[in-house]
């Protein structure tokens, strides 16, 4: 009787502690995202007040001098520009590429997937200073196109593993039953695998947007005053004579995670059935 009794009781613990571990873990990601927006809503005197202030009267004046920046806009353009681009370019060859890894058993397929895997491993700054000589070579230095490439070798790796598990879990029978019917292996390719493959590729363009968007080390290289991105003007609020601006530095901070956060948060169903569905191959 009492194990009958003690049974639901249990229960009830292991629901509890598992709503108080998993709010513990939400509140400590949490946690630097509010401290971030709360000192973007202070201004300087109320930064530096010590003890800090929990309770203020917010203020939007760091947005409006951010907005108000010239570069900000052309900063922010050329994110924009540079990571759909990447994410573009990473899909529109990654995605092929993992159909043919999926698909076509030709020689040596094993050992170019681990090579390609191999790439995603190589930390970026080993390969910083072989691309800017390659595009100073190119005369690519400086331009949009270069960051767009560069993201795009750190991207294409993580797309083609990705998908290439989606590709498999699908049925060749459907493929065969398109070519019975007249259809060439590209127009099967493109009307019937692909649709199928959403959830993938709204997964892939997520993560390939994200790399693509907080990139600093190659866009602070390989980018000048009139082709920098978002994370690189971050930096000019970080020098000057009055030190470290850091109302500036946050608010915009918070208006470069917003458009991602916004994007994730649409296409958050997408992104966790890709992840769950694509990964368990490969």
């Amino acid at each position: 009787m009492a194990a009958v009794t003690g049974s639901p009781r249990m229960r009830e613990l292991e629901s509890a502690l598992i709503y108080v571990t998993l709010t513990v873990l939400v509140l400590a990601f949490l946690f630097p995202v509010i401290w971030v927006l709360g000192l973007s809503l202070k201004t300087r005197a109320q930064v530096f007040t010590a003890p800090p202030l929990y309770l203020w009267w917010p203020t939007f004046e760091n947005y409006a001098a951010v907005l108000a920046r010239s570069d900000f806009l052309r900063a922010f353009t050329n994110t924009l520009i540079v990571s759909t681009s990447a994410v573009a370019l990473s899909l529109g060859i990654g995605a092929p590429a993992a159909y043919a890894f999926a698909r076509f058993p030709f020689k040596g397929r094993s050992v170019l997937f681990f090579a390609l895997l191999v790439m995603r491993m190589l930390p970026p700054i080993a390969v910083l200073v072989p691309m800017y000589v390659l595009f100073s070579k190119l005369g690519l230095a400086t331009t949009r196109f270069s960051v767009v490439l560069a993201d795009t070798t750190f991207a294409l790796p993580l797309v083609v593993w990705l998908m290439r598990g989606f590709f498999e879990d699908l049925p060749a029978e459907l493929e065969e039953s398109a070519w019975i019917d007249g259809a060439s292996r590209y127009r099967a390719f493109w009307h019937i695998v692909l649709p199928l493959v959403r959830p993938g590729l709204v997964a892939a363009s997520i993560l390939c947007l994200q790399l693509a968007w907080n990139d600093f080390l190659f866009a602070a290289v390989l980018t000048n005053n009139a082709t920098q991105t978002l994370p690189v003007m971050m930096a000019a609020f970080n020098a000057g004579d009055s030190g470290v601006d850091w109302g500036g530095l946050t608010a915009s901070g918070v208006l470069v995670i917003l458009p991602v956060i916004i994007f994730s948060f649409i296409a958050q169903k997408h992104l966790v059935a890709g992840l769950s569905s694509g990964a368990i191959k490969g």
